[in-house]
């Protein structure tokens, strides 16, 4: 069935976009879905941007405009560090982080809204198939 792929993410973005958006009506400080995705990865050990660059499928121009615009906003700092070869680490700070957590509140939020519309009993499947490896 084609159509699974064009499914997945036609869900996909509308929880992303409701994320978003649901943090922007919230907030003053207003974040892309760019910014979101980059901003997790660092979260989730990305200590450098070519470590970044591993993890996401945008340019290194546009990863080092989004650190550039999360730095601005005060949510990541970055530090050269010499190794072999200098890099830029980066990592959250301290409002990086309380941001990154409550994204994680109104993610929660969205779950519950879909167990309620799909009932208990599919949204466990649907956590359970999609944690499944699949290819």
């Amino acid at each position: 069935m084609s159509e699974t792929i064009d499914l997945l993410y036609k869900h996909y973005k509308q929880l992303r976009e409701s994320v978003v958006t649901t943090w922007n009506l919230q907030n003053t400080i207003q974040i892309t879905t760019s910014e979101w995705y980059i901003l997790n990865c660092i979260r989730e050990g990305a200590a450098t941007i070519p470590d970044v660059l591993k993890k996401v499928d945008i340019s290194k121009q546009a990863v080092h405009k989004f650190v550039k615009v999360l730095e601005d906003k005060q949510l990541v700092q970055t530090e050269l560090i010499k190794t072999p070869k200098t890099q830029k680490r980066v990592e959250l700070t301290p409002l990086g982080e309380e941001v990154y957590h409550h994204s994680l509140e109104i993610k929660k939020e969205i779950d519950r809204k879909i167990e309620k519309n799909i009932g208990q009993d599919n949204f466990k499947l649907l956590q359970t198939i999609l944690q499944m490896k699949w290819m």
